[in-house]
């Protein structure tokens, strides 16, 4: 459950200014958003693809904004259509335009968000010193408990 989300079960929906719903039907769980700034702040991209991606689904007709539970897109989907015209991942948005051909925008920051800053970053070897001697390793103090 997501801060500021409502879970339902059944049919019954309560929709606030601006807090996502959640329904249960035949297909995977989603929590749909009055705007696609809302769900935007709850899927939480890298700041500097925000704008990337409010122009690359500017003109776009949609009706529901929904991300699923697996939380790996935002959806925009018209009303009434069988799939949706827009799909927000980390790294990209593939637009699907009702008329006209399908495209895809890759966004420049999404290394990070989609794998997660310590997945990205390497890990920092320490270097340990060995006695030119004996070959072990040297304590802190940097004299051989062996030779020295």
């Amino acid at each position: 459950m997501r801060a500021g989300g409502t879970k339902v079960a059944s049919d019954a929906l309560r929709i606030g200014n601006d807090f996502p719903v959640t329904i249960a039907q035949d297909i995977e769980p989603r929590t749909y958003f009055r705007t696609l700034e809302s769900a935007l702040a709850d899927f939480r991209p890298p700041a500097e693809n925000v704008e990337m991606i409010l122009d690359a689904v500017r003109g776009l007709s949609y009706e529901h904004v929904y991300i699923p539970e697996s939380r790996a897109f935002i959806a925009l989907e018209p009303a009434g259509a069988a799939r949706p015209v827009a799909f927000i991942a980390h790294g990209y948005v593939a637009v699907h335009p009702e008329e006209g051909e399908n495209y895809w925008v890759e966004l420049p920051a999404h290394q990070a968000a989609a794998k997660g800053f310590a997945a990205v970053a390497k890990p920092v070897e320490e270097i340990i010193p060995t006695c030119a001697t004996c070959f072990t390793n040297l304590p802190s103090t940097g004299l051989c408990d062996y030779c020295d």
